[in-house]
């Protein structure tokens, strides 16, 4: 009796431990993975490692490493083909092709990854394949086919958006900016109030170490598509086409030192311009910005917020957006060829481990795969009712909202788990708001308005629906005459 007792017991135990893992450390190959980008901070491998990396070796039956590579690195392989079993690249397509260090995909699709030619990946191959060409071959992989950017947001940012350091601004009185030259005007009313910071720091009138046009590119007037070549930038919403190098009024790099020029100007004689900017490191430039060291802010940033919530949770101090007609709205542009035309991996034509990379990729763009690498594992956070419609159980749901709320301790599932937010912005294939073949996104929980006003504790976020009367700060934008991103084209 007792004999069956303790039986019963070790089996209770061994049903609550995770699965063993496919094969023991010292039988796994080591699948390296390259990027030009640092992420180490990704927690892809090492004892921090995340959850949903875990359970991709397992299935896989690999170690996975992921490599750093340096420009120097990186130029010297794809010279000499001594490269990472798997690269990421946003740029050097030709030299890749014409170097021939990037594997021919084409032969092993069929075998090895069946998900890319099915469902919303077997419509972007198709394309690719009809503007290539059949004898060319097959050699890259997009990033992220899907929708980037949702009609309805809680964040309290927007790309390209005359960005402002909220509090100050606040003070104020919330002035409307509907153009550069009203931007320009609060940025120097805010600098009058606050040459320092409250730690003593120097502000600047406007930050930026992206001088290749982002400052003004979703701007009203110039509305072209940042990820466009230079020489060829098309309106997002006339598809008119300008060059970029020749035509100052509609270039994106034009407009953008034109707007450098006229902040050196306006600051040049007090010291608020900036001019470490042309210097600085990524890291110093950061840091000022962390600090809370510039006005106006050419991207989204919520280092700046983070920092004092830790320390004042009805904090207001941060970068946001001001609504305003003078900028463009970057929602729901399907992505059908990925995140942009030079986000792309390929499999090294050198590889040893070529089969496992291939097949890692047909993980990264299986719908099922990806709802566990979203939501959680299936029949732990989530699971299918009986009319067969996915939803969260109620310990999911608990660990969802914990997390989304940032009051999540170490030990909450998502912490652990980790989802492809926090991940390279190459990762995965297809994106959470694909449709998965039951009929539902990848990501059903977090993808919708009810979900997006029930999340949303952002104080800066508040402060603008607030102010505007609006239920999320995407509404203000809406209601200020905003355009939306491609889908105001008629």
């Amino acid at each position: 009796m007792k004999r069956a007792l303790v039986l019963a017991l070790l089996l209770a135990v061994s049903m609550m431990l995770p699965p063993p893992r496919a094969a023991s450390a010292e039988e796994r190959i080591v699948l390296t993975i390259g990027d030009i980008n640092d992420r180490s901070s990704y927690r892809v491998e090492g004892e921090n490692q995340l959850g949903l990396w875990r359970y991709l070796e397992d299935l896989l039956g690999v170690e996975i490493q992921y490599v750093f590579l340096s420009s120097e690195e990186y130029a010297s392989g794809l010279s000499n083909g001594n490269l990472p079993d798997i690269v990421a690249t946003n740029n050097n397509l030709s030299t890749i092709r014409e170097n021939g260090v990037a594997l021919n995909l084409e032969p092993y699709l069929e075998e090895y990854v069946p998900n890319f030619l099915q469902g919303q990946a077997g419509k972007t191959y198709s394309v690719f394949r009809q503007l290539q060409g059949e004898e060319e071959g097959f050699y890259f992989f997009p990033a992220r086919i899907g929708y980037n950017g949702v009609g309805f947001s809680n964040g309290p940012t927007r790309p390209g958006s005359f960005i402002v350091r909220w509090d100050y601004y606040r003070e104020l009185g919330y002035p409307p900016i509907n153009n550069e030259d009203d931007y320009l005007s609060v940025l120097l009313q805010m600098y009058e109030n606050h040459p320092f910071t409250e730690e003593g720091d120097p502000t600047y009138l406007f930050g930026a170490n992206n001088m290749r046009g982002y400052a003004t590119a979703f701007r009203s007037e110039v509305s072209v598509d940042y990820w466009a070549a230079y020489q060829y930038q098309n309106n997002i919403f006339t598809n008119e086409i300008y060059d970029g190098y020749t035509d100052p009024a509609h270039s994106m790099w034009w407009t953008s030192m034109s707007w450098y020029n006229k902040l050196y100007r306006a600051g040049k004689e007090s010291g608020s311009f900036d001019l470490e900017v042309f210097t600085d490191t990524s890291t110093q430039f950061y840091a000022k910005r962390t600090r809370g060291q510039y006005l106006g802010m050419y991207s989204n940033d919520s280092s700046l917020y983070k920092q004092h919530l830790a320390s004042d949770r009805d904090t207001l101090t941060g970068y946001a957006a001001v609504p305003s007609a003078g900028t463009n709205q970057y929602t729901n542009v399907y992505q059908l060829l990925g995140n942009g035309s030079a986000y792309m991996w390929f499999i090294s034509a050198n590889s040893p481990h070529q089969e496992a990379a291939l097949r890692l990729f047909n993980y990264m763009c299986d719908p099922d795969f990806l709802r566990e690498a979203f939501m959680g594992r299936r029949g732990v956070t989530w699971d299918y009712n009986a009319d067969g419609v996915p939803q969260m159980t109620e310990y999911g749901q608990e660990q969802l909202d914990a997390y989304e709320a940032g009051s999540a301790g170490e030990d909450n599932y998502y912490a652990q788990w980790g989802n492809f937010d926090s991940l390279p912005n190459n990762w995965p294939i297809l994106r959470d708001n694909v449709v998965h073949p039951d009929g539902y996104m990848l990501d059903f929980a977090t993808i919708s308005r009810g979900h997006e006003v029930a999340a949303m504790t952002n104080n800066l976020s508040l402060d603008i629906c607030a102010h505007y009367d609006v239920e999320l700060p995407s509404a203000a934008f809406y209601e200020a005459g905003v355009l939306e991103f491609r889908n105001d084209c008629g």
